[in-house]
Parts: C-alpha cells; sequence; structure tokens
C-alpha cells in the first residue's frame, strides 16, 4: 500500500513546487496589493443616516425652486414678452458675483442654447444659479451635484426651471486668471457645466412636453437618460461619472462595472435582450405620477440603469434627427413602440451598436490568464500520467 501511495505524493509536491515558482515573488520583491477592491463598507446606522441626510437636501433645495419660480414670475413673463431667444439667467444667494462674471456666465449660456440649435422655445427655460454657501461648496467638475428641476405642470405649463448650485469649481470656471491658464480648456468645461445643468429642460425646450407614456417612463427613471442634451455633438464627449476603461491600461474598471444593474452588464456585453431591458426599465409603470421635480443625488452614475445613460437620448436624437425624434417625444403609443420607430430598428440591437462607440464588447464568464491555463493542463497531464504508471504496475492477485 505505501509503495501505491509514493507516486501520488510525488505528484503532489511536484505541483506544489510548481505552483509556488509560477505565483511566489522571487526573494527581495515586494508583492503589489490591488486597491480600492475592498472598501469599507457603513453601518445600516450610518447609511440611514446618509438617505435621510439626502432626501433633506433634496427637499430643501425643491423648497428653494419653488420659492425662486414665485419670485420670478414677473421677470419671466417680460422674458416671455420680449421673445428673447435663450433662457433667463438668475444669479441669487448671499455671495456677491462680479459685474464681469454676470457677463461671461450669459455669454456661455447663449452659446450652449446656441450650439443645440435653440432658439425662441414655446416653453421659457430659466436657470437659477445660487453662490449660497459658494465658498464651503467643494462640487467637481464631472458632477451636477444639487441640481435641482422644476417641470411644467398645471400651474405654469410653459416653464421649465433648473437651479444649479453655487461652488468653488464654478468660481474657478469664472476666475479672470485662468484666461492665461493653458492647462485646461477653460471655455469647454464651462460650456459643459451650464450644458450639463439644462438637463432634462433642454430637452422641453427643444421638443415641448413628452407625450403621457414618455414622461411617465422618464419619471420612473429620475430622467436619467436625458440629463446631457448635446445632440448637435460629435459624440465622443468624456464621461460624466465613472469611466467603463482606463485609456492607459484599456483594462476594465471593474468597481465601476460592478455597480450596474444585471441588465446594464449583460448590454455591455452584446446581448439585445440586456440592453432593451436596461433602456425600458420603468416604461410599464403606468399608474406612476408624472414628475413635478427632481433632485438627483449627488453621485447619480451609482445608480445608472444603462452605462452611460446620461448621453443616450441625445445620441438617439443626433442619429434619427429632430423630426423622427419629436414625434417619438410626443407619442402616445407605449415608449418600446415609439422608440423602436423612430429608431428603425429594435431598442436593443441599436443599443448594442450604440455602446460600441464608447466601450468594447464586456468579456462574460471566466476567463483565466495563460499562466494558469499551462499551469492546470501540466498538473492535469502529471495526475493523468501518474495514474497510468501506477495502474500499469498494480499486479493482479
Amino acid at each position: 500500500m505505501a509503495r501505491e501511495l509514493r507516486p501520488w505524493c510525488g505528484g503532489v509536491l511536484l505541483a506544489c513546487g510548481v505552483i509556488g515558482l509560477a505565483y511566489l515573488p522571487p526573494r527581495g520583491v515586494t508583492p503589489t496589493r490591488q486597491r480600492g477592491m475592498q472598501a469599507p463598507q457603513p453601518s445600516a446606522a450610518r447609511q440611514r443616516a446618509q438617505a435621510l441626510a439626502l432626501q433633506w437636501r433634496a427637499a430643501d433645495r425643491s423648497a428653494q425652486l419653488a420659492e425662486y419660480r414665485q419670485r420670478l414670475r414677473q421677470e419671466i413673463a417680460q422674458h416671455r414678452a420680449t421673445g428673447r431667444p435663450g433662457p433667463l439667467l438668475h444669479l441669487g444667494g448671499l455671495d456677491a458675483v462680479p459685474p464681469a462674471s454676470r457677463q461671461l456666465l450669459q455669454a456661455a449660456l447663449d452659446t450652449v442654447w446656441h450650439q443645440l440649435g435653440l432658439g425662441v422655445s414655446k416653453i421659457s427655460v430659466v436657470v437659477v444659479i445660487d453662490w449660497k454657501g459658494a465658498t464651503t461648496s467643494t462640487d467637481g467638475p464631472g458632477e451636477s451635484a444639487g441640481v435641482v428641476y422644476m417641470f411644467p405642470d398645471s400651474t405654469d405649463r410653459g416653464t421649465c426651471m433648473t437651479l444649479i448650485p453655487g461652488g468653488l469649481w464654478p468660481r474657478r470656471l469664472l476666475a479672470p486668471e485662468i484666461a492665461n491658464d493653458a492647462r485646461f480648456d477653460w471655455f469647454t468645461l464651462r460650456l459643459e457645466w451650464l450644458r450639463n445643468g439644462l438637463g432634462p429642460c433642454a430637452f422641453y425646450a427643444a421638443y415641448g412636453t413628452p407625450g403621457e407614456p414618455v414622461r411617465r417612463w422618464l419619471a420612473a427613471r429620475q430622467y436619467d437618460l436625458a440629463r446631457s442634451p448635446d445632440w448637435n455633438a460629435s459624440g465622443g464627449d468624456r464621461p460624466l461619472g465613472w469611466p467603463l476603461r482606463s485609456p492607459a491600461t484599456e483594462t476594465w474598471h471593474w468597481n465601476a462595472v460592478y455597480s450596474l444593474p444585471a441588465a446594464a452588464v449583460t448590454c455591455l456585453a452584446g446581448r439585445a435582450n440586456g440592453c432593451r431591458t436596461a433602456v425600458l426599465a420603468g416604461a410599464d409603470r403606468g399608474a406612476l405620477p408624472s414628475l413635478r421635480q427632481l433632485a438627483p443625488e449627488r453621485r447619480w452614475w451609482r445608480e445608472e440603469r444603462l452605462a452611460q445613460s446620461y448621453r443616450y437620448l441625445s445620441d438617439v436624437a443626433r442619429e434619427v434627427g429632430p423630426d423622427r425624434f419629436l414625434r417619438f417625444w410626443n407619442s402616445p403609443l407605449p415608449v418600446d413602440t415609439a422608440l423602436a420607430a423612430a429608431l428603425r430598428a429594435p431598442v436593443g440591437e441599436w443599443t448594442v451598436r450604440w455602446q460600441r462607440r464608447f466601450a468594447p464588447r464586456l468579456p462574460l464568464g471566466a476567463t483565466p490568464p495563460p499562466v494558469a491555463v499551462a499551469l492546470g493542463t501540466m498538473l492535469a497531464a502529471i495526475a493523468v500520467v501518474v495514474v497510468a504508471l501506477t495502474a500499469s504496475r498494480r499486479t493482479v492477485a
């Protein structure tokens, strides 16, 4: 019995030696650790406190926006009566804004409006930039943090308002000394900040109030598909939230991928059914009332239902043209039917092609590295040889 176990013990020792040589670092080399993969999770009480704080901030910003609309009724009526193209800009808050910064903001907002191809719109857009507490804000360049929208409703069917908080980043964009700073394209960053602040209000200005199915669909999704109005751009803009891949190493950022729902991940893998589910999520919630106000969470991309969803409807409008998109926007048909008619293709198949523009196909399933495959194959071959030799030497009594 002992003689029969010797080959097996030798094979195990040999396998351990091969694995050790392949995976253990050489002497004097410190193994590296991958950072950021296991972030500490907050306690349930802290998560509850954070959720309540977010709800309170959203309610507070919504109340401020309602107060601004009541206060600016006369200015809105005058702006609409004069027929001046572009949104009405109002600067509020406690902190004073220099006259040069006011002119810079108005000029940038007019430029964004012109780039979107808009003129005098049936639905007026009011942009309120609140500089209250601007000296303590830490909003970054890619965030629409704290932006609140008020859509047309029964009390005012012709006005869409957006409240953009001022902060250190907007002050940096408006600082006069950045004109000589060549590190960034400050003009483009300023336009992006204002364009993303317009958000869904730009769609209302361009195409009017959406039909009931589309309005309920977008309300159920918190307007995540219409966050960035950019239908006249080339489509190569940088992501607003977490990037899916590193442009330097061409590797996937798995934290960003795993934060997506299952349907969005399968959509990245090129499966049309997953793309259709991710796009049409919320379209079947017919009993949901229309959304009057929207106060998105400051890092809304962490709850995306579709990768890079903020640019989806802008890209649809760019590809199908204004006439077909307007028919979809105002259509009384179900969302899947109206969207497929505008795209002239199944929703899932078109979305698969759309995602290939900014991300390659995500490989799903186990993909072992070549070294692991080679080691596994070698160990299996050794095991087969050992078994064969043991069987050949066994004597039959």
